[in-house]
């Protein structure tokens, strides 16, 4: 039989090029999610739109690690509808506390607070401030769950959380501050994968342990 017809290159696609693939599409939805974000959010005011289209991106990044392909564009925009009113009413008193946070960190590294004593005291005050309301946001932005709780009892709830994952708290914070100098010193990097990436670490470091501490707290509620 003649086999000068036979195909003579590989006979199925190489493994490293199907995961350069997923990295590469991977990235483009990063790319995606990031640019939506800020339309979302600037048509949201800033202060009112922030908070919703971080929500509707943690969901799109929930549902890719479910498995599902999700549609960047249609899925943000729902939800960014459902959450406007919602995200907004339980983030928002979190995000005035973490701009005063922002604001008394600058009196404090500009010089501004008096002395060294009061300026060392109100750096502490300022970075806790807005390390713990950074923690809180992103678990109301990541758990679906702990948005349908009402306001009060989110708060309870993402307040104590730091206490709780004490140490995916402290991780998150440290790689979101490196990640904010990153974006800070290349910022095409900042516009094309900032707000994405930092949703993506807040889901992976607290959405599946924070569904784990509820489900936790339901069978000791069951069980008393």
């Amino acid at each position: 039989m003649d086999d000068s017809r036979r195909p003579s290159g590989p006979s199925e696609i190489p493994s490293w090029a199907m995961r350069m693939n997923e990295a590469i599409e991977r990235v483009a939805v990063l790319v995606l999610m990031s640019l939506t974000w800020l339309v979302l959010t600037v048509a949201g005011l800033v202060l009112l739109g922030i908070g919703p289209a971080t929500t509707a991106a943690a969901e799109v990044v929930l549902a890719l690690r479910e498995g599902e392909r999700a549609r960047v564009l249609p899925r943000m925009w729902r939800t960014f509808r459902e959450e406007l009113v919602r995200a907004n009413l339980r983030m928002l008193p979190l995000l005035l506390v973490q701009g005063g946070a922002l604001m008394l960190l600058w009196i404090a590294t500009a010089g501004l607070a008096g002395g060294p004593g009061a300026t060392l005291a109100l750096g502490v005050v300022a970075a806790i401030a807005g390390a713990w309301t950074t923690i809180a946001l992103a678990a109301i932005a990541v758990s679906p769950r702990v948005r349908r709780q009402d306001p009060l009892v989110c708060w309870r709830l993402v307040l104590l959380l730091p206490g709780a994952l004490p140490l995916r708290a402290v991780a998150l914070v440290l790689l979101v501050l490196l990640w904010s100098l990153a974006c800070s010193l290349l910022w095409p990097l900042a516009l094309l994968l900032g707000p994405a990436v930092a949703v993506e670490l807040a889901v992976a470091l607290l959405s599946r342990r924070i569904r784990e501490l509820l489900a936790q707290i339901d069978a000791s509620t069951a069980a008393a």
